[in-house]
């Protein structure tokens, strides 16, 4: 029991310090970029900051829609109406997997728990940017505008 009470504290300090590495901007640019990709620039309306984006995303079916989007058919069947948890998971880890096979870096994929729980959605946005750096690279347009 002793042992609970600083390791609650340092999980709410690790929080607190990667809250504060979310950029607002590559958030912007993310977004406005799988907005294009997938030809619906209003997607992402309205949604703001860590907790809205991990709502948004936290289905895993717009993440599946985008990676059909930039290399079709690479993720077969995924739950396009995921309502249950195990669902949802399951999509995330289908995009994850994607990525990687994709060709996406290693260090900058994120785990199902980093979007499904958003225990660090620093690392989502740094995934998902580097799919669309990745993406650009091939011809797969609107890039990422760089600021």
């Amino acid at each position: 029991m002793a042992n609970s009470a600083p390791e609650k504290d340092n999980t709410l300090e690790v929080k607190s310090a990667i809250a504060k590495k979310y950029d607002s901007v590559v958030e912007k640019n993310v977004l406005t970029w799988i907005g294009g990709v997938l030809k619906n620039p209003d997607l992402f309306n309205g949604v703001s900051g860590a907790n809205a984006l991990q709502e948004k995303l936290k289905s895993g079916v717009i993440l599946c829609n985008l990676m059909n989007a930039i290399k079709p058919g690479c993720i077969k069947k995924f739950n396009s109406n995921a309502k249950m948890p195990f669902q949802q998971m399951e999509n995330i880890g289908l995009f994850n997997e994607a990525m990687r096979n994709y060709g996406v870096q290693s260090d900058y994929l994120f785990v199902t728990t980093d979007l499904f729980e958003g225990k660090n959605m620093v690392q989502v946005l740094i995934g998902l940017r580097a799919l669309g750096s990745k993406a650009s690279s091939v011809g797969v347009k609107p890039a990422i505008v760089e600021n």
